[in-house]
C-alpha cells in the first residue's frame, strides 16, 4: 500500500515514524495547554500502562521490570526533554535521552531528574474518568512518593495531559488512517457480496469469521467483533445474530481495525440488503431511511464545528434532526489510539441526553471521530415494522469536519 502498512517491517518503521512526530508536534502543544512542565510515565513488566503503547517503539512491546519515561517541558521556550529510565529498545535511542548512571537505580535516577529540573507541577496517570489515562498501579505510586520526597507533594493526576496527548492526530496519522479506514470498506464491501454470500446457506457467523481470518491475514488486528446481524421482517429483533442470511434481510455489519505497530484504529457500520426474487433493487423505503441516516450525519458533524462541547453538539443535533421529522440516536466517539478514544463524547446509546464528564469535554481541531448514529421508522412495506439504519464512518475535525474515505449513499444489494 502507498501509506506503507504492508509488510510488517513497514508497519514497524511507519509506526516509529509516527511517534517521533507526535513527540514533536502534540507533546509540547498538550502539556502547555494542560499547565503541566513534567510527566512521569512509570510501569512494571507484564502490567504495562496503557499510554506506554503509544510511547514506545515497535521493538519495546512491554515493559522490562520496571521502566519509567520522564517529560520535563522547558517553561522558557516550551522544548520538551525527554528521558528515559530503566531498560529500553534500540529504536528508543533515537527518540529518548538515556539518564540513569550506572551506580543508580531506577528511583534513585528518577528523585534525581526530577530534582535538577524543580518542577511546578508533576502530572502521572491517574484518572477517574477513562481507563487508558488511569495506568498507575498503587504500588508504582507508593514507590514514586517515596522516591520524589518532598517533591512527591506537587504530584497532580494527568487526565487532562493524557487526554490531549492522546486525542490530537498528526498529519501522517491522519493520512495513514485514511488508508486503514479505506482497507475497511473495501473488507466490508467484498464481505457482503455474492463472492462470499450464499443466499440460503450463508450465516452472519461465518461472514464474522471470515472478515476475521481476513485482517489477520493482512497484518491487522481486530480490537472488537467484527459484529454481523440482520432485521428480518416479522421479526421483533433489530439486531439479529448467528442467522442463515435469506432473501429480504437487511445485512448489517460493526468492524474496527486496528494496525499491529501502527497505533490507530477504525470503527464503521454498513448495511446491505438482499433482494427477493424478482427484485433488482432495494426497496425504495430503506433507501430513503439510508438517506435520512446521511442526513443526520451531516447533521452531527455540523454541530462538531460549530459548538464547542461535546453534549451541545449532541442536542443541538437531535434538536435540528426532529425538527427534520428524523427519529434520531447519536452515539458518536473520538477514535484515534484507542478504538473509544480520548476526547469528547457526542451521546451514548439510549442515553440521548447530558453527559456529565465525557460529554462536557470540549471538541478540539484535529481530532478523529467514529460518527456512529441509526435512524429508525415503521417501514410499510414491512408491515409497518420498526426498522433501523445503524450507519457509522470516520470523520477528521480539521477545521472542516470531513469524511476520511466517503461515506454509504446507498445500499449494498446481494
Amino acid at each position: 500500500m502507498a501509506a506503507g502498512l504492508l509488510p510488517m517491517q513497514s508497519q514497524a518503521e511507519l509506526g516509529t515514524r509516527i511517534l517521533k512526530e507526535r513527540l514533536e508536534l502534540v507533546l509540547p502543544w498538550a502539556m502547555e495547554r494542560s499547565g503541566i512542565d513534567c510527566w512521569i510515565v512509570a510501569a512494571k513488566e507484564n502490567c504495562k500502562d496503557p499510554i506506554l503503547k503509544t510511547l514506545y517503539p515497535w521493538d519495546m512491546p512491554d515493559v522490562r521490570r520496571v521502566g519509567i519515561l520522564v517529560f520535563q517541558r522547558n517553561r522558557e521556550d516550551g522544548t520538551i526533554r525527554k528521558m528515559v529510565i530503566g531498560p529500553h529498545s534500540p529504536a528508543m535511542e533515537s527518540m529518548y535521552e538515556r539518564v540513569q548512571r550506572p551506580e543508580e537505580s531506577v528511583w534513585e535516577a528518577l528523585s534525581r531528574v526530577v530534582g535538577e529540573h524543580a518542577p511546578k507541577k508533576i502530572a502521572v496517570n491517574r484518572s477517574k474518568a477513562y481507563g487508558f489515562c488511569d495506568g498507575l498501579t498503587s504500588t508504582l505510586d507508593e514507590q514514586l512518593r517515596e522516591a520524589l520526597g518532598e517533591d512527591a507533594a506537587k504530584l497532580c493526576d494527568g487526565e487532562e495531559l493524557t487526554i490531549r496527548w492522546l486525542q490530537r492526530v498528526t498529519p501522517l496519522e491522519k493520512e495513514v488512517l485514511r488508508t486503514l479506514v479505506n482497507v475497511t470498506h473495501d473488507l466490508i464491501y467484498y464481505s457482503f457480496s455474492q463472492q462470499l454470500i450464499t443466499v440460503g446457506e450463508t450465516t452472519t457467523t461465518e461472514i464474522e469469521w471470515f472478515m476475521r481470518d481476513v485482517i489477520k491475514r493482512l497484518g491487522f488486528n481486530y480490537w472488537f467483533g467484527p459484529d454481523v446481524d440482520l432485521q428480518r421482517q416479522g421479526s421483533p429483533s433489530s439486531r439479529m445474530f448467528n442467522e442463515v442470511i435469506l432473501p429480504g434481510d437487511l445485512l448489517h455489519c460493526d468492524v474496527g481495525i486496528n494496525g499491529h505497530y501502527v497505533q490507530l484504529h477504525t470503527d464503521m457500520q454498513l448495511v446491505a440488503y438482499v433482494l427477493k426474487e424478482g427484485e433488482q433493487e432495494a426497496p425504495p423505503e430503506l433507501e430513503d431511511l439510508l438517506s435520512k441516516g446521511n442526513r443526520l450525519q451531516d447533521i452531527v458533524r455540523d454541530n462538531i464545528s460549530i459548538y464547542q462541547t461535546g453534549n451541545d453538539a449532541l442536542l443541538n443535533s437531535i434538536h435540528a434532526a426532529r425538527l427534520e421529522g428524523i427519529n434520531p440516536m447519536v452515539y458518536t466517539h473520538p477514535l484515534g489510539t484507542f478504538g473509544h478514544g480520548a476526547g469528547p463524547h457526542i451521546g451514548q446509546y439510549n442515553k440521548q441526553e447530558f453527559l456529565p464528564g465525557v460529554g462536557e469535554r470540549p471538541i478540539e481541531n484535529l481530532t478523529c471521530y467514529a460518527l456512529e448514529l441509526n435512524v429508525s421508522e415503521q417501514v410499510a412495506s414491512w408491515a409497518n415494522q420498526l426498522v433501523f439504519m445503524y450507519l457509522e464512518e470516520v470523520v477528521c475535525k480539521d477545521g472542516t469536519v470531513d469524511f476520511l474515505d466517503g461515506r454509504q449513499e446507498k445500499l449494498i444489494v446481494i
